[in-house]
């Protein structure tokens, strides 16, 4: 028997007050309940497919899924958008949308992709088209590392790396961009105490599983969060550094396939899948 559980039993037989011990005992029940069910739904430790990638993607900083045959990556430096191969990660072709800059995020809606640069600037491309840019109007010593489409809610889900002012350096924050009105919501969807995750958490990619729930790498840390879509924290999964060596992008096909990018560090880069236990597919 659990200690916990042998002492309360052994105070309800003494204690005149049975009541108070019995709700006590089912609120240490419903908890341990609780905890049980928030086990990861993917085998982090054993990837079900490993694709080395060309060393044309050795900073790939971020993925999105397109169909479930094809991701799109971006490259780190690069204004170059690759089309890959989701069964092995060989590239079918690649074009242009700009000038050179710190990009960390892509993502795609209707016939545009949005790719994100460092300083939270929001560029909308499409292939042999003039890119729009969408700036970040705080973007004073902000630094952003990932971005996702939010389709439920007409919006981007963008990732704070750093913010601005350092008075908020314990918190990490994801903020919105409206596709409607084309302009950044001007408080963040959420604000969450590090140390509630990670005291080095720091994130580096964002994606929206198809069950809505949003899940947030930090490659500073190691770490896998998942937030439900009101921003709760329902898993927090520490990542094997030799498995994850530099984890910049997540991504999801239509049976909630899990897709992590590696940056190139000891090893090449690469992309590893992991499948969803619970797809009708699989």
């Amino acid at each position: 028997m659990i200690p916990v559980f042998r002492k309360i039993r052994k105070k309800m037989a003494d204690d005149k007050k049975p009541i108070k011990l019995l709700i006590q005992l089912i609120t240490i029940i419903l908890l341990l309940s609780s905890c049980a069910g928030q086990q990861s739904l993917y085998n982090l430790n054993v990837p079900d497919q490993r694709f080395v990638l060309s060393n044309k993607l050795n900073e790939i900083s971020g993925l999105v899924m397109i169909s479930d045959s094809v991701i799109a990556a971006v490259q780190d430096e690069k204004a170059h958008i690759y089309y890959l191969k989701a069964n092995s990660g060989e590239i079918i072709e690649k074009f242009d949308f700009g000038k050179n800059a710190d990009y960390e995020g892509i993502t795609q809606h209707k016939k545009h992709f949005y790719v994100l640069r460092s300083d939270g600037n929001i560029l909308k491309v499409r292939p042999n088209k003039e890119a729009k840019q969408y700036k970040f109007k705080n973007n004073k010593d902000f630094d952003f590392e990932g971005l996702c489409l939010d389709q439920l809610n007409n919006q981007l889900l963008l990732a704070c790396k750093a913010h601005g002012d350092k008075t908020e350096k314990d918190y990490f924050f994801i903020y919105s961009f409206s596709l409607a009105s084309k302009e950044y919501d001007k408080e963040p969807v959420f604000r969450i105490k590090q140390d509630r995750v990670h005291k080095r958490f720091r994130p580096s990619a964002i994606a929206i599983h198809p069950d809505g729930n949003i899940y947030i790498l930090s490659s500073v840390s190691k770490t896998l969060l998942v937030l439900s879509p009101e921003g709760s924290i329902q898993e927090n999964i520490q990542l094997d550094e030799s498995i994850f060596q530099q984890p910049e992008g997540i991504t999801f096909n239509s049976s909630g396939d899990l897709f992590i990018s590696n940056e190139k560090k000891e090893q090449g880069p690469c992309i590893l899948v992991f499948k969803n236990p619970n797809s009708l597919n699989n």
